[in-house]
């Protein structure tokens, strides 16, 4: 048998964690784009749980999962994209999930923060015993040192006085003495060094919430140097004030140093080989704003193409409750132990933390695919190619990919108590399974910072928010309507607007060009406001505002309304 047929049995083998797998759970979702049939069979039983118990968007569930498998992960192990002998990237990942309120952003938070909460509880009643023994040896080694210097100092006394009496004794007292002190202070130096030697205990903390990114950088710097900053509420995080907290969370996905020098000793630190996930998440109208200051500062540094970013509808009107007795987490429990037992190898020694690490490379053949992905989207990166306005994510695809590669297979089939040499070798189908996803993200990127993308998304937000004032008006929906009744067809341009609260569109400078892109196709028409009266009349009619009209054409004994920005009657060179 050859290694690589070695290597390949060694895969197939089920580690321990693995026996007795349990029925694995239906579900389909008519819905959602995600490619969760592309996820690793433990990662994707949960979020299935999450999304059938608690009406999950699939998003907002693989992100809480991914993020999770992240943090287990990212201090045990490395990969070798075969760029250069030697070179080896980190795996951490960075999210971020823009949702409205009531997504159930939280729940899906709550169910896999909680396991990692009650590792942190115990880990810090760890630390506080550690705290407690180390105190109690440092004062052991005070007092053991006092004695020692209070006994060298007799003895150095007894040196140098005996001698001056004239005893004939004195001189071999004298020098028994000196021989005593010269022991004393061998002993005083060891125990010397052993004190300096005594580190105190390292509060091994994987997982922050609400704080900032100079704190976090410190906690990390005097507690562990690996976590995680999870937050259902990030609007803080992405607003801060400081630009420079872009920059160091470029430098913590990268696993670069981090030096900050302060004014003072304590505002001073360095985190040394750092390993961070992050696991944003926020509301429409936050991100709307951090897109307005700060969005293209973000994508310049880097910022947005580090993140995976996804923008999931919510399915108002079909979450319906689910009883207990039909709720199931055999799976989402599967995957929290895993990620505990993870957590626990990754705090062996704050020292052989590089030494410990497991470097993951492609199979022949998956290396192969890798490249040739690689090298796809790089042709697609050109002028005109159809990665040319997604370049800043574009060109960390393949990284991504490389990332949740190892990930997903780390994840399922890495076993810390085999030889570090076996195991590492990623086949084929893990990686065409991580580009499917990290190629899922890079279309959620088209789709907010992609011009083009971006007005046909916020234009069909318009004209969905239009199509409800309208069958509010006309007490029910348009198509039903026959040809013979005069529908209300028109609102007031003011009143949409003020209907539309995503994407920042009641202001009206974002409003305005989305309104002219929908009449430039022929979807609305426009109708200015009347003008004023000069007419001396008592009480002149009230002029009728700007308003928005939808066009349609008369299809059989039914209208047919132009609220599909693909409708054929549109004008074809702008469809």
């Amino acid at each position: 048998m050859t290694d690589d047929d070695k290597s390949v049995a060694l895969l197939a083998e089920p580690i321990a964690w693995h026996s007795d797998k349990p029925a694995f759970p239906d579900f389909h979702s008519e819905d959602e784009t995600y490619p969760w049939e592309a996820l690793p069979q433990t990662i994707r039983g949960a979020v299935i749980e999450m999304c059938k118990n608690d009406n999950l968007s699939v998003p907002i569930a693989a992100q809480a999962v991914l993020s999770a498998v992240s943090l287990a992960c990212q201090d045990l192990i490395l990969i070798d994209r075969g760029i250069d002998a030697g070179y080896k990237s980190v795996c951490s990942l960075f999210f971020l999930v823009v949702a409205d309120t009531g997504s159930r952003k939280s729940r899906a938070d709550q169910l896999v923060v909680k396991p990692i909460e009650e590792y942190d509880a115990a880990r810090r009643a760890a630390f506080e015993e550690d705290m407690v023994a180390h105190e109690l040896g440092q004062a052991t080694l005070r007092r053991q040192i006092r004695e020692l210097e209070k006994a060298a100092g007799q003895l150095l006394r007894k040196f140098i006085t005996l001698p001056v009496g004239g005893d004939a004794n004195a001189e071999k007292l004298a020098q028994k003495a000196g021989e005593m002190a010269r022991t004393v202070e061998q002993k005083l130096a060891e125990l010397n060094r052993q004190f300096i030697e005594l580190r105190a205990p390292r509060l091994q903390r994987v997982l922050y919430s609400k704080i900032p990114i100079p704190q976090l950088e410190q906690c990390m710097a005097q507690d562990w140097p690996a976590a995680g900053l999870f937050s259902d509420e990030a609007a803080g995080i992405l607003n801060s004030r400081g630009e420079s907290d872009m920059a160091s969370l470029d430098h913590l996905w990268d696993g670069a140093p981090v030096d900050v020098v302060g004014g003072t000793k304590q505002e001073s630190f360095s985190v040394r080989d750092p390993r961070l996930t992050l696991s944003l998440m926020v509301q429409p109208v936050a991100f709307d704003r951090f897109l307005e200051r700060k969005g293209e500062l973000a994508k310049g540094i880097g910022l947005m193409s580090r993140l995976l970013l996804s923008r999931p509808e919510t399915a108002y009107g079909s979450r319906l409750f689910v009883r207990p007795e039909d709720r199931s987490t055999v799976w989402l429990d599967r995957c929290n132990k895993r990620v505990q037992e993870l957590l626990s190898h990754s705090h062996t020694s704050i020292e052989d933390r590089a030494e410990n690490r497991k470097t993951l490379y492609f199979e022949p053949d998956a290396q192969q695919f890798w490249e040739g992905k690689y090298n796809e989207i790089e042709r697609g990166m050109a002028t005109k190619g159809k990665f040319e306005n997604e370049r800043e994510f574009a060109n960390r695809v393949a990284e991504h990919a490389a990332r949740l590669s190892a990930l997903f297979h780390f994840f399922e089939c890495g076993d810390m108590s085999k030889p570090a040499s076996t195991g590492l070798a990623i086949p084929k189908s893990t990686v065409e399974a991580a580009f499917t996803v990290a190629e899922w993200y890079l279309n959620e990127f088209r789709r907010v910072f992609n011009q083009e993308t971006r007005m046909r998304e916020m234009a069909g937000y318009v004209l969905t928010k239009f199509r409800d004032m309208l069958e509010s008006v006309n007490g029910g929906p348009l198509g039903d309507l026959p040809n013979d009744v005069r529908a209300v067809c028109d609102v007031p341009v003011q009143d949409l607007r003020a209907n539309c609260s995503r994407y920042g569109l009641k202001k009206i400078e974002n409003f305005r060009p989305v309104l002219d892109w929908l009449r430039a196709r022929g979807n609305v028409q426009i109708r200015e406001a009347e003008s004023r009266t000069t007419s001396r009349v008592p009480n002149p009619p009230k002029r009728k505002p700007e308003s928005v009209e939808i066009k349609y054409r008369v299809a059989g004994d039914r209208y047919e309304f132009f609220f599909d920005l693909d409708n054929k009657w549109l004008r074809p060179n702008l469809r």
